[in-house]
């Protein structure tokens, strides 16, 4: 054979089996969205869902109670077909909270499960028509609406920064919450919180430090790094030397100012003034305040509330601000719930897409703290990146913290956001501790 003929040959087999395309497998379907619960009787509810039709070849549903683990197998046998879009749950037992979760099932790889929580609850009663006063006065004689708010015993110390809230939460479990000045910093922020019979002493900030420098340069180009403000001192960690200071607080307790001593209350704030350097502006000559955080925390109703303002002192450049919270040191999973109604869980390191509105750690011992993010604010995530509305991190064995992701990204690689001089931003939000 022509050795040039032989060579074009085996060039031209070479060629084509490049050019084969391998099969690929396909790809994990969508999860399911827009799932919600409708009560059918005492013992049943029906979870409908929407969800992709590409890809899917059928549906696992799961039922987790309260005292199962975190991981169930999936409640049907078989899985429901590809069409399905709801799925009847029965045997379910008042009183009781139940995770109701679907999964879409692939040919070669499964969805995430996506989980609802729901409780049966008592019909409500027809509701009694009332006699109208001719006279347009109210039939009640006071004037007044019952304050459906649980009072509760409130002890304060302006002088020594220390306010501590005792009574119930949600759920009627004892709770208490203490505010007090804390980390290298010495600022007041929630200290320890007790809810029915396991406490906790926070190592770590809720209400987030600032990633942020100042737009003007400064004699600071070594160390100038790292969060200012929260718990976070010179070093960029909980040491150092303080970044921030508390001014001031101001307590109120059902819209009267108090400096001392125990009171019975349906309503307390404390306000709690503080000043804040910036990464650049931490250290020597360089040092100086750089925004103003006015932090109030208001208990009512078994909640904790709480609102941000933050003004800027001079031009900042903002890399990162998680904001809103849950302090690690308890949590050993958490679940986030977005404004459609799904939740994801995960007792990993994990990024929550979609816009999470509710963010839950879970304790071994079997409470937990919920972080409900208003939709105002910082809380709408026009200034944070696209990819993920929070997150958690396990720092050791049930040791996760929660963060909203408000401003940037936790890398600090997304536009930084240009803070200018006398805007003020701001989020709002609860805790939930049950």
């Amino acid at each position: 054979m022509n050795r040039n003929f032989f060579i074009a040959i085996v060039c031209a087999l070479a060629a084509a089996a490049c050019g084969s395309k391998v099969p690929r497998k396909n790809s994990a379907p969508a999860s399911a969205t827009g799932l919600s619960v409708e009560q059918l009787s005492m013992s049943e509810a029906r979870l409908s869902w929407s969800g992709p039709s590409e890809n899917v070849t059928g549906w696992w549903v799961y039922l987790r109670s309260e005292s199962d683990g975190f991981h169930v197998a999936p409640l049907n046998d078989d899985p429901l077909p590809a069409s399905a879009r709801e799925h009847v749950f029965g045997g379910l037992v008042k009183g009781k909270t139940y995770s109701l979760g679907v999964q879409a099932l692939g040919k070669d790889m499964n969805s995430a499960i996506e989980y609802v929580e729901f409780a049966i609850t008592e019909p409500s009663e027809e509701p009694v028509e009332e006699s109208i006063d001719p006279s347009g006065e109210s039939s009640d004689p006071s004037g007044e609406s019952d304050d459906p708010s649980e009072p509760f015993s409130v002890t304060v110390d302006v002088a020594g920064r220390t306010v501590l809230l005792s009574g119930k939460s949600t759920k009627g479990e004892d709770l208490s919450i203490g505010l007090a000045t804390v980390s290298a910093n010495k600022t007041v922020q929630i200290d320890t919180y007790t809810i029915g019979n396991e406490s906790f002493k926070s190592c770590t900030d809720w209400v987030g430090p600032w990633n942020m420098r100042t737009v003007a340069t400064t004699s600071q180009t070594e160390k100038a790094w790292g969060f200012t403000g929260g718990w976070h001192g010179s070093n960029g960690d909980g040491t150092g030397d303080p970044t921030a200071v508390t001014e001031s607080i101001v307590v109120t307790v059902d819209g009267e100012q108090v400096t001392s001593g125990t009171f019975t209350a349906r309503e307390a704030s404390c306000t709690v003034y503080n000043k804040v350097e910036a990464a650049n502006t931490k250290f020597a000559d360089a040092k100086r305040f750089t925004i103003d955080e006015t932090v109030t925390y208001t208990f009512k109703g078994g909640r904790l509330y709480v609102r941000m303002e933050a003004t800027a002192r001079e031009d900042l450049n903002v890399t990162l601000y998680y904001g809103m919270q849950i302090a690690n040191g308890f949590c050993n999973k958490f679940s986030f719930t977005t404004e459609d109604g799904s939740t994801t869980e995960s007792g990993e390191s994990y990024f929550a897409k979609g816009i999470v509105r509710d963010m839950t750690g879970y304790s071994a011992g079997g409470h937990c703290v919920v972080a409900h993010l208003d939709d105002e604010g910082l809380g709408t995530y026009s200034l944070a990146t696209p990819a993920y509305s929070a997150l958690t991190q396990y720092y050791g064995v049930n040791n996760g913290k929660g963060y909203y992701m408000l401003i940037g990204d936790k890398d600090g690689s997304s536009k930084s956001f240009r803070f200018k001089k006398d805007v003020t931003i701001y989020w709002s939000g609860y805790y939930e501790f049950r």
